[in-house]
């Protein structure tokens, strides 16, 4: 397999692991944002907890 073909293979597995690491990455900043949300509620709640609840009237 020579010429074009072999062009077009390496090409197409190219774009793949591209396209493969771009998706990985996009993951990783979801991941990040909801860490970040995550922290936000669990401080909410040790707040909450901390200064009691109102009989659970609220």
């Amino acid at each position: 397999m020579q010429g074009p073909g072999l062009i077009f293979l390496v090409f197409a597995y190219a774009i793949i692991w591209i396209g493969f690491f771009v998706y990985l990455g996009w993951i990783a900043l979801r991941m990040r944002g909801v860490r970040t949300e995550l922290e936000t509620v669990r401080e909410l709640v040790e707040e909450r907890e901390r200064r009691g609840t109102n009989g659970g009237n609220e």
